[in-house]
């Protein structure tokens, strides 16, 4: 499972929404709920001073 799932079940749950089951709008508002929730939690990563992003 990666990250994006984990954080999509995650707002599913708050949200008492079931992916499987919901109308393409409610899939549409759990899309962007988790859009920020997931940017959200990098701007926490890039805040941690142990975190060390990659570089190409």
């Amino acid at each position: 499972m990666t990250t994006h799932d984990s954080i999509r079940r995650w707002v599913a749950e708050q949200m008492h929404l079931d992916p499987d089951t919901a109308g393409p709008a409610e899939l549409g508002r759990l899309d962007e709920v988790t859009a920020a929730a997931e940017a959200g939690y990098l701007r926490a990563l890039l805040h941690l001073r142990e975190y060390r992003p990659l570089v190409g």
